[in-house]
């Protein structure tokens, strides 16, 4: 009967190790692919490899360094799974700030080539004077445009897939304003120096939008961090009686429930201070 008991827990051992082997590689896999197609996107030429190195290297050292500090396993998976998720939250951190600089940066660009368009050049040559004298993103991704053109890739198409890229609603109205300047004719300099100044009065406008919402957010930030800033206060006066609310499991509830209602309450702050211009 031992011996029997003993073969069930080593098989129960071997196929739980086959199976996190299993899902080890599954997350490398998703792990790398994405961010692989994520760095691309944003011109960062990085070994996706190394990247989940490093992040498997987090996810083990951060845990342990929270279970030595505070000795408490809510915290340590708290801990895990806050760096497990820090990727997905920095790629999307990223490209929100490289859509605001391309953003701010397509306005002038559209003037610059509306005004090599009325010198005598034509939308390629402007497009190549814009890259020279513009600063990343825009420059890059207008510099792969003309790359990709020169391979054989119609305009159209290579606008098209920069548009894909970026996400841009702004930049989808110059690939439109483009390709119906190219198929039915028409002043092309005349059409993009009016985008360029709807686009400067549309980030005027959301500017302002920005600045009279900004209370608001700073209001959602601070109540949403006070109930965290008055745990860890009293944690530290009084240990002993917050213990059960880090060592019971009436006390993980309580967590997870305020947990949910911070989570609520920051999608209802962030719909009502989001304004779509």
């Amino acid at each position: 009967m031992t011996l029997l008991i003993g073969l069930l827990v080593a098989a129960a051992v071997v196929l739980g190790v086959l199976a996190a082997q299993s899902l080890v590689k599954q997350y490398r896999e998703r792990f790398t692919q994405a961010s692989q197609v994520s760095m691309r996107e944003m011109f960062f030429f990085i070994d996706p490899r190394k990247l989940f190195l490093a992040n498997a290297v987090a996810l083990v050292l951060v845990p342990g360094l929270v279970w030595l500090v505070t000795g408490h396993l809510l915290m340590v998976a708290l801990a895990a799974i806050g760096v497990a998720v820090f990727p997905r939250v920095a790629y999307a951190w990223l490209r929100r700030k490289r859509q605001a600089r391309f953003a701010a940066q397509l306005p002038d660009a559209l003037t610059m080539i509306a005004n090599g368009l009325r010198a005598g050049l034509s939308l390629q040559m402007a497009l190549d004077a814009v890259v020279r004298e513009s600063a990343p993103p825009l420059g890059q991704e207008l510099g792969l445009v003309i790359r990709e053109q020169r391979l054989g890739v119609a305009l159209e198409d290579a606008m098209e897939g920069m548009a894909g890229r970026l996400g841009s609603q702004d930049f989808d109205l110059v690939v439109c304003a483009v390709a119906i300047a190219r198929e039915v004719g028409g002043n092309l300099s005349e059409a993009l120096e009016r985008l360029a100044a709807t686009l400067r009065a549309k980030a005027i406008m959301e500017g302002k939008i920005d600045a009279l919402t900004s209370q608001g957010k700073l209001q959602g930030v601070v109540v949403g961090l006070l109930p965290v800033f008055l745990a860890g206060v009293l944690t530290f006066m009084d240990p002993e009686a917050m213990a059960p609310l880090y060592n019971t499991y009436w006390g993980w509830a309580v967590i997870a429930t305020v947990a949910v209602m911070e989570l609520v309450g920051a999608l209802f702050i962030r719909k009502i201070v989001s304004i779509d211009v």
